[in-house]
């Protein structure tokens, strides 16, 4: 017999205690939160992951979410949407440029915070690291994310052609390898950018910490996933992070308004840390 709070031409009977036995979780183990409106984007995603398993039920699934830790990064990465591109959000790129042409030496660190399969981090190499060797700037960066299935295909580095199409045929050849015979259709980046890049899995409301402070961070699209609490205290770590004068990137919809009053805005969603 199925719910009331599923449809009857669901393959499995998911009811409102499943959903929300399993927003709990997220909520506790990542800090996502997310409304009534998402029920059914849970009952899509999970499903598959119900399939993949054998389950036969969403009792036996919210069971193993409680109870096996190694299900938890597999659970995470189905209910959360990693949606990227390599130069998305051009302007902070422009940003950082025109900023590191003033520079001689010494080092630029940043962190990628919610880096998804890469194309961020990979973005802020092959934008900044010719101005950095032209200046004599010593580039590294940070890039972490929760979902470990697309740190993996992050730190492989390969991507269909068509993600690179709007790069001119220079920064094609300088920054990525086409792929030929049965890699026909895909790129991958060149071993000077990945080497550039420290792929990690970190989760933000979990405790972490950075032995030396960053110049910029990147997080873009991840607040989003929070509540107003674990967006201050976010923020508030991420200030933490900063160099006296840091920089802040969010996502073009997101803000520090009613947020943080650590930074300054100085650009679209670019903030700095006040000195």
């Amino acid at each position: 017999m199925r719910s009331a709070n599923s449809s009857s031409s669901q393959e499995f009977i998911f009811k409102r205690e499943h959903f929300d036995q399993l927003r709990k979780i997220a909520k506790g183990y990542a800090g996502i939160s997310v409304g009534e409106e998402k029920f059914q984007m849970y009952y899509t995603r999970l499903s598959k992951r119900l399939r993949s398993l054998g389950m036969t039920s969403f009792d036996q699934y919210v069971e193993m979410v409680k109870h096996t830790e190694a299900e938890l990064p597999h659970f995470i990465n189905a209910i959360t949407t990693n949606v990227t591109a390599f130069g998305r959000e051009q302007h902070h790129f422009d940003f950082l440029k025109d900023l590191l042409k003033t520079r001689k030496g010494g080092s630029f660190a940043i962190w990628s915070a919610g880096c998804s399969s890469g194309e961020e981090p990979y973005s802020i190499v092959l934008n900044l690291l010719p101005i950095c060797q032209r200046q004599g700037i010593k580039l590294t960066i940070l890039a972490t994310d929760l979902d470990t299935d697309v740190l993996n295909r992050a730190s492989r580095g390969v991507y269909p052609l068509d993600a690179i199409k709007h790069y001119d045929l220079e920064t094609k050849r300088r920054f990525f390898l086409k792929g030929t015979g049965s890699q026909n259709g895909l790129c991958r980046v060149k071993p000077l950018l990945r080497e550039l890049i420290t792929f990690r899995q970190l989760n933000l409301i979990s405790s972490w910490s950075h032995p030396t402070p960053f110049d910029a961070i990147f997080c873009r699209n991840v607040m989003i996933y929070f509540d107003m609490d674990d967006k201050k205290r976010i923020i508030e770590r991420y200030a933490n992070s900063l160099v006296q004068g840091g920089f802040l990137f969010l996502g073009h919809s997101e803000s520090l308004h009613k947020v943080s009053e650590r930074f300054d805005n100085v650009g679209k969603t670019i903030y700095a840390k006040q000195q």
